[in-house]
């Protein structure tokens, strides 16, 4: 007959290695939120996390980034007379830029001076109102008020 003392050893390791195998697969699992002071479950928001911020903060993100933009670092406006200036000014504050970022065409000038789609377009924009081909700025927003 075998040895009852090495069965129960074997038994006590195999129950606590299904223990130890239970108490890990519990630990990668989700918890469920419960409601402050109630048993029903919280339901997580859905979709991307990231998206869901930017979607709370989106009143502030469009009127940062839809701001009016007086310089922008790579184009030398102050060769440029004052009306001239002032068009070149609207229609770059007026356009949004096609890189995707939200921003307008001065406005990712402005803080992305690394853009491959604004730097082309804004300096397009800027050698038409130098050139003379480009005198007004009809349809596009007036400078805002200062404040």
């Amino acid at each position: 007959m075998r040895n009852p003392l090495r069965l129960l050893a074997i038994l006590g390791i195999l129950g606590a290695a299904a223990l130890a195998v239970v108490a890990i697969r519990g630990s990668f699992q989700q918890p469920v939120r419960r409601a402050a002071g109630t048993q029903e479950p919280v339901a997580e928001p859905s979709g991307d996390v990231v998206e869901r911020a930017l979607e709370l903060a989106e009143p502030d993100s469009v009127r940062l980034k839809t701001a009016w933009v007086d310089d922008i670092p790579d184009l030398e406006l102050a060769v440029l007379a004052a009306p001239a200036r002032e068009t070149f000014l609207r229609i770059a504050n007026g356009r949004a830029c096609d890189c995707g970022c939200g921003y307008t065409l001065a406005g990712c000038r402005r803080y992305d001076t690394t853009c491959p789609v604004s730097g082309p377009r804004a300096q397009a924009l800027f050698d038409s109102v130098r050139a003379g081909r480009i005198t007004r700025a009809d349809g596009y927003r007036p400078r805002p008020p200062a404040m």
